[in-house]
């Protein structure tokens, strides 16, 4: 049977999405589907640093578990206290007691004039830091297992690694709300680590970050954009990171885990934050995200926009070639999440793919929307 005009339009809307997709997924989502390899066991001293307000509870929790880590290199722990209204210093003074040297204690006062973001406490915690390479993670993380440092350092026997980009999943809780926030962190860690492997880096977790004091001495964006309250290691990661100077580790044993936000409003007060930096990646990076997301909307319209021809033509011809470019973005996209699901302990989160498709996108929407209304009220967190 002949394919008409409005067939051809159809065909081509949804062939065009399918082979960006295709292309995409190729190219940057299949980095994470094996373990990577051990690099030795050279390990360099390393300055964990963590930034709190008002953390008591879980400080109390934290600083034992980091202190304990099962680490071959010499090892420091360095707490920033942003100006805690709670119980925070009198956890840190006890600790400080336990631990000795071993843990650094320095504060922020508080200031109602100046108002200011993470930044200036990550920038205080590196100055104050004793060793070259620095482990960046929250008070409301853990880490996943006693080998966590250990995990995150070897990267740096790679010749040329300056930085490392770690996994933070989140806890896994009862609730729809809940496997929209572990779906979208799990997708888009895939997403970042690809990209950074196959061609630059452009984002990172500041609850599992790694990188050196020189590194940081180099950086001039990270302090030219201390009144924005997010971006502390986004901002980094896209100035200073490169493929060649970047290492990514991804395994269980490297990760940390947090307690996600249990309520849509709170989940959406903290994308939005997390939004607010995409205007400053680099103009290639904004490209490849913005065809990923374009093509994968138009693959969907052109699923909808086939199925109506379809049933008002009945053509065979244009429905197979149809339902083989839906058939293989699905098995392409699957295969690559449930790799990367096994190499990241992620158990069948992959399963979500097809619905997270389209619910992700749309809750990022409604997030940077509220964001802009929203936008004075930002915290410092």
């Amino acid at each position: 049977m002949a394919v008409n005009t409005l067939e051809v339009i159809s065909l081509s809307l949804i062939g065009g999405a399918t082979f960006v997709q295709l292309l995409y997924w190729f190219v940057f989502m299949f980095r994470l589907g094996k373990r990577s390899r051990d690099l030795g066991e050279r390990l360099p001293d390393i300055s964990v640093i963590v930034c709190v307000r008002n953390e008591a509870e879980n400080l109390e929790r934290l600083i034992p578990q980091l202190m304990s880590q099962d680490y071959a290199g010499e090892k420091q722990l360095v707490v920033v206290d942003d100006g805690s209204t709670d119980d925070t210093p009198m956890v840190l003074a006890k600790f400080r007691q336990q631990y000795g040297d071993a843990l650094y204690v320095t504060s922020i006062p508080i200031d109602a004039q100046f108002r200011h973001g993470k930044k200036l406490a990550i920038t205080v915690g590196i100055k104050a830091a004793k060793y070259e390479h620095l482990v960046f993670t929250d008070a409301d993380c853990e880490p996943r297992s006693d080998h966590w440092l250990t995990r995150m350092a070897e990267r740096y026997a790679k010749e040329g690694v300056e930085m490392i980009l770690g996994y933070g999943r989140y806890a896994k809780r009862p609730g729809f709300l809940n496997r929209v926030i572990r779906f979208e962190t799990f997708w888009n860690a895939v997403q970042y680590m690809g990209i950074a492997v196959a061609f630059r880096p452009f984002m990172g977790v500041g609850r599992n970050l790694s990188y050196t004091k020189t590194l940081f001495g180099k950086s001039s964006q990270f302090r030219s954009t201390m009144n924005i309250m997010s971006g502390d290691d986004d901002l980094m990661v896209t100035e200073m990171g490169r493929r060649w100077n970047v290492g990514i580790v991804y395994e269980e044993s490297s990760q940390t885990v947090s307690e996600p936000k249990d309520t849509w409003e709170g989940y959406y007060a903290q994308k939005s934050r997390h939004l607010a930096t995409a205007p400053l990646y680099p103009s290639s990076i904004k490209m490849i995200l913005g065809a990923e997301l374009m093509s994968r909307l138009l693959f969907w319209a052109g699923i909808i926009v086939c199925g109506i021809v379809f049933w008002a033509n009945r053509n065979e011809l244009f429905g197979i070639v149809a339902l083989s470019c839906v058939g293989a973005r699905i098995i392409v996209t699957h295969l690559s999440m449930w790799l990367s699901a096994r190499s990241m302990a992620e158990g069948r989160l992959w399963l979500w793919t097809i619905p997270m498709d389209v619910i992700v996108p749309m809750v990022q929407m409604v997030a940077w929307m509220k964001g802009r209304i929203t936008k004075s009220r930002n915290t410092w967190k």
